[in-house]
């Protein structure tokens, strides 16, 4: 049984499986060593499925996360939960208790009575779940898996093996692979409608992360039209950000010009491709609205007009590059001008300081030069102010090389997903980390223990810094904010990795390029300035406004 599992996991396209190993998964484990699929083993179970999300995201491949009975599952809700909201194909593959133990008082007994509700079924955390009871569901079970994994959406799901099954014997029954073609796809009635729009109105483009499959064609629409691009976060390269058609970032740490160039030009439409247009994309700004509304493309029509119901929007459902190529032959080249967009307010470049702790803003600038326009890195950055100065600081000109799991919001989603971002790029990646997150979940000994070139930049600020900055524009105390002084080099370098202190900026950019060129796992402990404050403030406001209407309401 285990072994037609772990083989069937690997026709799939599964190339590694992160996770941790216990007495209810052995079977398993032993079977998926002896596949094609890389086994690695971590240190916690949500640093497992973080990794697997990244590495999935990386590759446009399914992973496998493996996990013991009871805790082995319940450490591991995070990173599956951030997997599904960033459209991660990630499949749970965990062990359980065998029907004769149960109800007698087994160690980590696994059962619907004995674990949260929800682990074991379908529901908001699993595209698709079951447990596995007999050899002969098997062939539902993959028939299952093998249509989730080519889900435009992402799929997460879970197989749950009680120990007795694990090592039964399965007698091969016929399994007719399906196949699956490219969609959902426009009408052709949709296409038109939206043709006509675009040809009739002045129009732009808000680019979300269900783009990153379309790229040539988004940037070949926009050219062709002359249309003003805007991105969320997560979307930051897919259009590049030099581009003169190029008008900002939109959500958390986003740019104020994007709305700004939207009233400059008129616009009197935007076009939506692939993003739900959620909190931290859009804080449903007012002055994101055009006076005409959306036309919003996506594979999921339940995000039409969730975020703004009172907005008019042309819904379709497609999928980004089969609309996209459906689309451009009927769109004729605009020859008039390009549309007016307000100065991009670009402050100089900050020069650096002989003394005093590196400023945030210095070490984001830094990042841009030395990793970003000097690497080819990856550039993964942690809920908390390192995501706030990295959307908002960082420029991108190709997609693929930015990522910010901001919607789940999950502190140790960046320090542990590096890990599966660097092993599937084969080469560095690097996480901007505070150092809250730094000492909740890291992965550096499995990074070690497998030599792989992750690079965590530590921003040791001694206190949850977003929490305090959020606290004070709110106009509270910060509450138990600071954190005892930590040396994270020391402690790297006691997990057997590189590490490097960085007390002031002028050491700045040959540490970040040490980093890189380590070849292995290393530690960047840079001491910031704890007073400067991220770009939060579009956060603080939505905030407010939502404790303001809750409070109204009640």
């Amino acid at each position: 049984m285990s072994e037609a599992l772990a083989a069937f996991l690997a026709s799939l396209g599964v190339e590694v499986a992160y996770g941790l190993g216990g007495g209810s998964i052995v079977p398993f484990c032993h079977a998926l060593a002896r596949s094609r699929v890389r086994v690695l083993h971590c240190r916690h179970e949500s640093g497992a499925a973080f990794a697997a999300l990244e590495e999935s995201l990386a590759k446009d491949r399914t992973t496998v996360v493996f996990t013991t009975a009871g805790p082995g599952i319940t450490n591991a809700i995070t990173g599956l939960a951030a997997a599904r909201v960033e459209g991660a194909r990630v499949i749970l593959v965990s062990g359980g208790t065998s029907p004769s133990q149960r109800e007698r008082g087994a160690s980590q007994e696994t059962t619907a009575k004995t674990i949260p509700a929800g682990l074991l079924s379908d529901g908001p955390l699993f595209h698709y779940a079951t447990t596995v009871e007999h050899p002969s569901q098997l062939p539902v079970v993959l028939r299952r898996l093998t249509v989730g994994a080519r889900a435009a959406e992402g799929f997460v799901a879970h197989i749950h093996l009680p120990l007795s099954v694990q090592s039964a014997t399965f007698e091969a029954q016929a399994f007719a692979e399906g196949v699956t073609l490219p969609g959902p796809a426009p009408s052709a009635e949709a296409i038109e409608a939206v043709a006509n729009i675009l040809t009739g109105e002045t129009c732009a483009i808000w680019v979300g992360f269900g783009a990153r499959t379309a790229v040539p064609l988004v940037r070949a629409l926009a050219e062709r039209r002359s249309m003003l691009v805007m991105c969320s976060p997560r979307a930051k390269g897919i259009f590049p950000e030099d581009h003169p058609l190029f008008a900002g970032t939109t959500g958390v740490g986003g740019h104020a010009r994007a709305a700004s160039s939207l009233k400059a030009a008129r616009i009197e439409r935007t076009l939506v491709l692939g993003s739900r247009l959620w909190e931290c994309t859009s804080f449903w700004r007012p002055d994101l609205v055009p006076p005409g509304g959306f036309v919003h493309v996506d594979v999921n029509p339940a995000v039409f007009g969730a975020a703004y119901p009172g907005a008019r929007t042309v819904g379709v459902q497609a999928e980004i590059g089969a609309f996209l190529s459906a689309l451009l032959p009927r769109l004729p080249v605009w020859h008039g001008k390009r549309p007016a967009l307000p100065p991009l307010p670009r402050p100089a470049p900050l020069e650096p300081l002989g003394e005093g702790a590196v400023r945030p803003r210095f070490l984001f600038e830094a990042i841009q030069r030395v990793v970003v326009e000097s690497s080819d890195a990856a550039v993964l950055t942690e809920a908390g102010s390192a995501f706030v100065w990295g959307n908002n600081v960082l420029r991108f000109q190709e997609p693929g090389r930015y990522r910010s799991g901001l919607h789940f919001g999950s502190m140790g989603h960046a320090t542990t997903g590096v890990v599966g971002a660097a092993r599937a790029r084969g080469k560095a990646a690097v996480a901007v980390v505070g150092d809250g997150s730094m000492l909740m979940l890291g992965e550096v000994s499995t990074a070690v223990r497998y030599g792989i070139p992750a690079v965590w930049v530590v921003l040791n600020d001694r206190r949850y810094g977003i929490v305090e900055h959020g606290m004070r524009a709110s106009g509270y105390d910060p509450v138990e904010t600071t954190l005892p002084d930590t040396d994270f080099v020391r402690i790297a370098q006691g997990l057997g990795a590189l590490g490097e202190k960085v007390e002031r900026e002028e050491e700045l950019e040959a540490a970040l390029r040490a980093a890189l060129a380590a070849g292995g796992p290393f530690v960047l402990d840079v001491r910031v300035d704890p007073e400067e404050r991220p770009p939060i403030t579009s956060r603080v406001q939505s905030l407010e406004a939502q404790a303001a209407k809750e409070s109204v309401s009640s």
